[in-house]
């Protein structure tokens, strides 16, 4: 019987699939921790399944690399979407916090590599937006390194998974669709404000991700994001203008927590009105004001204004609101006849009025 070389022997020991959490060895035995796991909640922070918990035990997929690890020296790429999930349970969760110390412990020594957050199939954040795929991977290093106190690195090199994500072309377009929403919006609020959300597009694209479960991220991405657009409105109205200048109170709305800077752009929808679009309004943070809008009214009847809002470049950031306008407004012109034929009138009334008189004098 032929004899294995011991240097094969060592490898085939520590390389070894432990589900989402596979460890292998390279030459230079050091070991290789990647821990990932599908979305366990949302777009919208609806959970999807409740398995989490019994995946950090101890015989769990998440939890046997950790609480049984290959050993040392070892490198530990970790998704900072998983750690979230899990940081989320452990105000509750007695195994989500032992978890959690029993990493912090065993990897006192070891290196720390981000997966960008949500690992999304790197082939298809790649196509879709490059900036992007470079963006998961800075937001998951700066996540995991506040919320495991530890100095983070970045392997662009490392592949998570063998295997390219099969992605309908209706969740890329909705991804890109989404993505351009929030990136317009922060160019008239902080991008603070909007990051969360920026980051978890990412699940639309991750590597492990069901058919059923990636249509429902994108469906709840879709209505995260229009929750976003709708923090910043117009308020929909009708108006009756009865003189030929005159002010709308057309009502605006920021609820986002930092201050707006943007262009309201106001389109008539034919020409018996006018009205210009104002640049550079300041909406205060959970702030709601009505601006007063000068109006000229060129003829009477029913028309309407499209209202929406702009950034400083004039590209529009939201969906127009209806501005609904009844006109009753006399012409100058008309006004004068009119004036003019009553006191005719007037002055004809009171000549036939002295003549019946004198008549009756007589």
């Amino acid at each position: 019987m032929k004899k294995f070389p011991s240097s094969l022997v060592v490898l085939l020991l520590t390389i070894f699939s432990m589900g989402l959490g596979m460890v292998t060895s390279s030459a230079s035995s050091i070991s290789t921790v990647i821990l990932y796991s599908a979305p366990h909640q949302d777009l919208m922070g609806k959970s999807l399944d409740s398995g989490l918990s019994q995946s950090l035990s101890p015989e769990g997929r998440i939890g046997r690399p950790v609480f049984s690890p290959p050993p040392e020296p070892r490198r530990w790429f970790i998704d900072a979407a998983l750690i979230e999930d899990i940081m989320a349970l452990t105000p509750t969760s007695t195994v989500a916090q032992e978890w959690i110390a029993r990493l912090k412990i065993i990897s006192a020594g070891d290196e720390y590599f981000a997966i960008p957050f949500g690992h999304p199939d790197l082939s298809t954040a790649r196509k879709l937006s490059p900036s992007e795929l470079n963006y998961y991977y800075e937001v998951s290093k700066s996540k995991l390194a506040l919320a495991l106190s530890r100095d983070v690195s970045i392997d662009r090199n490392l592949r998570w998974s063998s295997k390219q994500a099969l992605i309908p072309q209706e969740v890329k377009d909705s991804y890109l669709q989404n993505l351009q929403n929030l990136t317009l919006l922060a160019t008239v609020i902080s991008p603070t404000e909007i990051d969360p959300l920026r980051a978890k597009l990412a699940f639309l694209l991750a590597t492990d991700t069901t058919a059923n479960r990636r249509s429902l991220l994108r469906i709840s991405a879709d209505d995260a994001v229009a929750v976003q657009n709708h923090k910043l409105r117009i308020v929909a109205g009708k108006f009756r203008l009865t003189s030929e200048h005159e002010k709308v109170p057309i009502t605006l709305v920021n609820d986002f927590d930092g201050e707006a800077t943007l262009q309201l752009q106001l389109t008539p929808l034919n020409s018996r009105i006018h009205v210009n679009s104002i640049e550079n309004i300041k909406l205060l943070p959970r702030s709601k004001i009505q601006l007063s809008v000068p109006f000229t009214v060129i003829a009477s009847g029913s028309t309407a204004v499209l209202a929406q809002f702009a950034n400083a470049k004039g590209v529009p950031i939201s969906d127009s609101v209806l501005l609904a306008l009844s006109l009753s407004v006399i012409s100058p012109a008309v006004a004068w006849f009119t004036t003019g034929a009553a006191i005719l009138l007037f002055l004809a009334a009171l000549t036939q009025s002295v003549r019946r008189v004198r008549r009756s004098r007589k």
